[in-house]
Parts: C-alpha cells; structure tokens; sequence
C-alpha cells in the first residue's frame, strides 16, 4: 500500500512541475516558454550575404505573415525577421 501512496504523490509533483496551470513562475514550463502572445507585426527583407546587426537594423523591411514563404532555401540569401510587440 505504501508503494502506491508515494507512485501518487510522484505523479502529482511531476505534473504539477509540467502544469501550464500549477506554479507557472517556477515551474519547467514557465522556465522554458514563459509568457507568450502572437506578435504585432513582421516584418522582413533578403540579403545576398550574411551582414552585421547594425547593418541590418537600417534596411527596408517588407511587411511579412506567419506561415509565409520566405524563397527557396537553395537560393544564397539571408532573411532577416523583425517581430513588432504583442497583440
């Protein structure tokens, strides 16, 4: 009987370190994905050549989608995203 009381008390200390509900603040999930929202806005632009990050914060970017194809990976450029805040 003592078994199954401590297989118990495991299983809710394992779920509740994985909870989405439970100790989000401490908990692994919490740690790893923290708080999370869809962003505002993307916003791309493609590159020949790989380039510094204060090269790249000057550029036009174009307005850009989740989900969107951004060419083909066989293709030598760089693709910069920039994601505007949350909704």
């Amino acid at each position: 009987m003592a078994a199954i009381k401590h297989r118990r008390t495991a299983l809710e200390r394992v779920e509740k370190f994985i909870s989405d509900i439970y100790f989000t603040d401490c908990n692994l999930r919490g740690r790893l994905f923290g708080d999370r929202c869809p962003p505002a806005s993307l916003s791309c632009f493609q590159t020949p050549r790989r380039i510094p990050y204060q090269e790249a914060v000057v550029q036009e970017f174009g307005p850009a989608e989740v989900g969107q194809s951004l060419g083909p990976t066989r293709l030598p450029f760089q693709t910069c995203l920039l994601c505007i805040g949350c909704q």
